[in-house]
């Protein structure tokens, strides 16, 4: 049950931007149908994904949920009306609408899911989360942006070299506050992998599995999310 049983279900999107992808902006904002867009660009030096994304977790709008999204995403079409379906089916917790081959587990789990027509499957506590594109309630967004301005670190990190990964920040969280993510089975949002990392990861082979999706459907209005899991 929602903790906010009152508000009207509205989603909103923000697309995490960086200024040396902008010829990627105008399609994704179209393709996104009529979500409410705002493009947040940071311009950290060197890029810094998880500076971008506290921007975009800062200031959030009149809504019942928030999707983060990554600027070099592609999504299915149909794209907006399958997000609404999704946050009512997932009202109070976060929904990763994109699911790579990594981490192994959860990928393992949405292959079994596909074939006995399931449409979510638990992010586990320990994988990282896979933040590429997230659907938050924004109750959820609002706790991860209060525990990360507390916790400002990760483990292995020197004390004063800054944090750049969003991935394992929002991992952190899942698995310290034991926070219970939902990935939706196919993905509705395809990495296709043809941007350079900002956060500097090279390809040690071809296309990299871990940064395309495992699982994504052309239609995100093919299945019918309200089928649970």
């Amino acid at each position: 049950m929602s903790d906010h049983p009152g508000r009207p279900l509205h989603v909103e999107a923000r697309i995490q931007h960086h200024p040396s992808r902008a010829n990627l902006i105008p399609a994704l904002v179209k393709s996104l149908g009529d979500l409410p867009v705002a493009v947040v660009k940071n311009d950290t030096d060197p890029p810094s994904p998880w500076a971008g994304y506290q921007e975009c977790m800062a200031d959030l709008p009149d809504c019942s949920h928030m999707l983060i999204v990554q600027d070099d995403t592609i999504v299915a079409r149909n794209f907006a009306p399958a997000v609404r379906q999704i946050a009512a089916a997932k009202p109070d917790e976060p929904v990763c609408l994109y699911l790579s081959y990594l981490p192994r587990d959860v990928s393992v789990q949405a292959t079994k899911a596909m074939h006995q027509n399931r449409r979510f499957v638990r992010v586990n506590l320990r994988s990282f989360l896979p933040i590429v594109a997230v659907l938050w309630p924004r109750e959820k967004l609002e706790a991860f942006r209060a525990w990360a301005q507390a916790n400002p670190g990760l483990p292995g990190v020197g004390r004063h070299a800054p944090v750049r990964s969003d991935d394992a920040m929002g991992g952190r969280w899942k698995m310290i506050e034991r926070q219970t993510v939902w990935a939706c089975v196919p993905s509705i949002v395809e990495h296709p992998d043809t941007e350079p990392s900002t956060i500097g990861r090279k390809q040690m082979w071809g296309r990299d599995r871990g940064r395309s999706a495992h699982l994504f459907t052309e239609d995100a209005l093919a299945y019918d999310w309200a089928a649970g899991t």
